[in-house]
């Protein structure tokens, strides 16, 4: 667990890199072919995280559930994201894996419902939902390296 706790810390850490090197409007703007852009892709990783470890669980999320409804699978960007926004977003991705760990040692993911993502591949427990976290991070972190390219 620490390893892909670690792996996806640092995804997310490369996320914010790539925001902080753009400006506000470079990070909502929207390529033409593609259906997001930079800073939904960093949103979704983390409402993604919390579908795939605290809902499979029954647990309610630790992010507010309209952030996650608005940034899951399936969604795309709504509205304009400022920079005070981003802000709060970055406080939160940090909050989010420090409160994970927590959660995590105190064993509230023992009744994780079995799943089964687009992509695909099985998730019958927290730890594989991990495993699954870290690639999906690094999917979405090559997305938005590739729009960053088209947006700056």
């Amino acid at each position: 667990m620490e390893t892909q706790i670690a792996v996806i810390q640092l995804t997310q850490q490369n996320l914010v890199k790539v925001l902080d090197s753009v400006t506000e409007e470079q990070f909502n703007k929207i390529p033409v072919g593609y259906s997001n852009n930079l800073i939904w892709n960093f949103m979704h990783v983390l409402a993604s995280f919390q579908v795939l470890c605290y809902s499979r669980a029954g647990i309610p999320s630790r992010l507010d559930e309209n952030f996650v409804n608005s940034y899951k699978i399936g969604t795309k960007p709504e509205t304009h994201i400022s920079m005070e926004q981003y802000a709060t977003i970055k406080e939160n991705a940090e909050w989010m894996l420090v409160k994970f760990k927590e959660d995590y040692a105190a064993g509230v993911f023992n009744s994780f419902q079995p799943y089964a993502t687009s992509m695909g591949f099985a998730i019958s427990s927290v730890d594989i939902a991990l495993e699954y976290i870290t690639m999906h991070h690094g999917l979405h972190l090559g997305y938005a390296m590739a729009i960053k390219k088209l947006v700056v």
